[in-house]
């Protein structure tokens, strides 16, 4: 049965009072030392209240638990990443990946990785997996449609942001890169138009 410390402090971090619901899930933790959704909690809490050191050791516990939870890995990878380190997060992903291979959410994180380190079609090649695996996951959709920005392919990446906008629009980054799209292709009523929606 989940303490109510825990719910507590699940309302309040949904309220955006972060540091009271980082007491309620420690009290909830003291309870139960062992409950890998508090311990996920705090992690969660912890990275928003941009204390990275203190949300790692929170998802490092979580994975010495349940070493398969794709949320925890994932979390964990992205904190890693936030802090400039690209060589751990590529090593707890690509295992993840090999037992899961299917998980968008690890194929996503782990293209995310790649592009980091300056292999975009390594990350490419992992948004479309995450794509394959679902096709309207609007993070892989977005990040793709960057990459051919990037390289040039306007078309194809305009295709992509609208997907990614259709499948989440309330996606505010998905609306300001397609906006930046338009700006580059001369397209200015178009741009600002998204520019003031996102």
């Amino acid at each position: 049965m989940r303490s109510m410390a825990y719910a507590r402090g699940l309302k309040l971090s949904s309220a955006g009072r972060h540091a009271e619901a980082m007491g309620c899930c420690e009290q909830a933790l003291a309870q139960d030392p062992s409950d890998t959704d508090t311990l996920s909690a705090l992690g969660n809490t912890a990275s928003v209240l941009g204390l990275a050191d203190g949300a790692a050791p929170f998802y490092a516990r979580v994975l010495a638990l349940e070493r398969h939870l794709i949320e925890a890995l994932v979390n964990l990878a992205n904190l890693l990443r936030g802090q400039g380190q690209f060589a751990a997060p590529a090593s707890l992903l690509e295992p993840a990946l090999a037992r899961s291979p299917q998980s968008a959410e690890l194929l996503l994180t782990l293209g995310s990785v790649k592009r980091e380190n300056g292999d975009a079609d390594g990350a490419a090649a992992l948004y479309r997996a995450a794509l394959d695996a679902r096709p309207d996951y609007a993070p892989a959709l977005s990040n793709l449609a960057d990459l051919l920005a990037d390289a040039g392919d306007h078309a194809q990446a305009r295709t992509l942001y609208d997907r990614a906008i259709k499948a989440a629009p309330g996606d505010a980054q998905a609306r300001l890169n397609r906006a930046v799209l338009h700006f580059l292709t001369g397209n200015l009523k178009e741009g600002w138009r998204d520019y003031a929606a996102r």
